[in-house]
């Protein structure tokens, strides 16, 4: 049984339509009924149709606060199918995380619990959260943690239990290259065919470096008047950088959108020449993983990130890498891809990147071997 408050959104559940057709797995994914996702809005529990597990939408309460929400029912569903593997794709100081792990010593002491880790700074937290997550690292039989800097970090905090490092998973198939998708999706923008386009996606928030890109695309835009920037995305910088581009006199190149469905996103990464990932690490945030990045190096988009977090891992060489907060930088390394074959190379290696490391089937199967080996009798942590 899987229990996830995110996978309301039927395109986060994947890799459960993937583990579901393995003939010995008998799969159950809990959501809450609703729950804000898509930058804040509220999402009603998605149902993909003709899944290969079973659905249980529930009544949550609290819900839009991961820390504290649970589900009323818990105890009935988890007796209702009995679960040999639970993963809470949770994090260990939620409420709900040692919920599940109490509920698991009282009622079902032989059923095996994962947890889900992205914390990827050492936070000491509150009372009661605290206790929680210690609680949690005493009594789990597993984290599986987003990224190598956050098992790193669970380490340092003093987990000591199995931990793996499994990616956030890419649909290759929908975030793949299409020339005709980008081509429409700059006509909808109004983004000349021939312009070369620099774009993220994601929250339009301080921490994702926002300003250091726009220092780089200013400076870039009066070197070559062929170069437009799209920013997909809400959030507080959106008008500053609106007014920005005006006080620039670069209103008619700076494409800002708004929210995309996830079902857009794909054809706007197509309409991308460049994807900017300049996240900014915070005393309480440093990037997880960087799964937009990922999506556009799945579309054959070349891929320019900071330095923070996760990034360096998750490009690798695929990928162009600045210091972050380095507005200088990161304009060296958009000039380096103005160059066509470079960008050519970098497209095309990240695109093999996704597939050898990142493909749904490939995050679908690590979680299947590791049902396996939980599954064997006798098996020791």
């Amino acid at each position: 049984m899987w229990i996830w408050h995110a996978a309301v959104v039927a395109e986060y559940q994947k890799p459960l339509s993937l583990l579901g057709s393995y003939p010995d797995l008998e799969l159950t994914l809990l959501v809450p009924r609703r729950w804000p996702e898509r930058a804040g809005q509220m999402v009603s529990a998605e149902d993909p149709g003709n899944v290969s597990y079973r659905l249980v939408r529930a009544h949550a309460l609290f819900t839009g606060f991961y820390y504290i929400y649970f589900f009323p029912s818990l105890l009935y569903q988890l007796l209702r199918y009995r679960p040999d593997i639970i993963y809470c794709y949770e994090e260990a100081h939620t409420f709900i995380a040692a919920l599940v792990l109490t509920l698991r010593s009282l009622f079902l002491p032989e059923s095996r619990v994962l947890l889900y880790a992205a914390q990827n700074i050492k936070k000491r937290y509150p009372i009661p959260f605290r206790l929680f997550e210690s609680y949690a690292f005493r009594h789990t039989d597993g984290i599986l943690a987003c990224g190598t800097r956050v098992a790193e970090t669970l380490r340092s905090k003093g987990y000591r239990r199995l931990l793996k490092v499994v990616a956030l998973p890419t649909d290759a198939c929908v975030f793949s290259p299409d020339r005709e998708k980008g081509l429409q999706a700059r006509r909808d923008l109004t983004i000349p065919e021939e312009a070369l386009v620099i774009g993220y996606a994601g929250k339009l928030v301080e921490e994702k470096g926002l300003r250091i890109l726009w220092l780089a695309f200013a400076q870039l835009a009066c070197e070559r008047d062929d170069v437009h920037l799209a920013l997909a995305g809400g959030g507080p910088l959106m008008q500053e950088i609106q007014a920005l581009a005006c006080e620039a006199g670069l209103q008619e190149r700076v494409h800002l959108p708004g929210v995309i469905h996830n079902s857009a996103l794909p054809a706007f990464m197509n309409a991308l020449n460049i994807f900017v990932l300049p996240s900014e690490t915070r005393r309480n945030w440093r990037e997880q993983f960087g799964r937009v990045a990922v999506e556009a190096m799945s579309c054959g988009v070349p891929v320019v990130g900071s330095d923070s977090g996760e990034i360096p891992t998750i490009l690798d060489d695929a990928g162009l890498i600045f210091p972050e907060g380095d507005s200088a930088a990161l304009l060296e390394q958009l000039r380096r891809l103005l160059d066509p074959a470079q960008r050519a190379h970098f497209a095309g290696g990240g695109r093999q990147r996704v597939l050898s490391l990142f493909t749904t089937a490939r995050v679908a199967a690590q979680h299947y071997a590791l049902y396996e080996r939980l599954g064997r009798r006798g098996y020791e942590l």
